[in-house]
């Protein structure tokens, strides 16, 4: 669940944890629109950089003109194990621009030794994509106010390695 004003470029709110533990999440960070993308995932994740991003999972439903939808078509990535089931995603329409509230349960992801977590969004409309950094707290999901007035996909991507939490120093 996210609860939060959204705004073109920029999302804020509060990412709802497994077990009903809230997680307190800072803002996910607009980084860059690639051109010329084209499905299944954009690859590289950006453009002229080396940045070693695993596809985990893609909405492959879009959204154009409808006031709100829920993504019911998941396809899988690029990354080792099935995360399709992992993800939600629901858009809204507000000001003729879409945001979309998104979660993961990363109980759901089937296939894999080590669960990776959602590092990076891509947005996609028409031939680019727009490319989100999740801030610290939104791995389980958040909103994202993408400012476009039409989305085709949406693709998750983790940084390479698997999230961790950190544990507090023995005493």
């Amino acid at each position: 669940m996210t609860i939060g004003k959204k705004t073109a470029r920029l999302a804020s709110g509060c990412a709802a944890a497994l077990l009903m533990t809230t997680v307190a999440a800072s803002a996910a960070t607009y980084l860059d629109t690639v051109s010329g993308g084209n499905d299944p995932f954009p690859d590289p994740l950006f453009e002229g950089q080396a940045l070693e991003s695993p596809a985990l999972a893609k909405c492959d439903e879009g959204v154009d003109g409808a006031l709100s939808s829920t993504c019911s078509t998941w396809v899988d990535g690029k990354a080792s194990g099935d995360y399709a089931s992992a993800f939600t995603l629901t858009y809204y329409l507000v000001d003729d621009e879409y945001s979309f509230d998104w979660t993961f349960d990363p109980t759901k992801v089937t296939g894999a030794n080590s669960v990776l977590y959602p590092a990076y969004v891509a947005v996609k409309q028409s031939t680019f994509y727009d490319i989100w950094k999740l801030g610290p707290g939104e791995s389980l999901g958040g909103t994202i106010a993408s400012g476009l007035a039409a989305i085709s996909h949406v693709s998750s991507y983790d940084t390479g390695a698997p999230s961790t939490v950190p544990l507090p120093a023995a005493g």
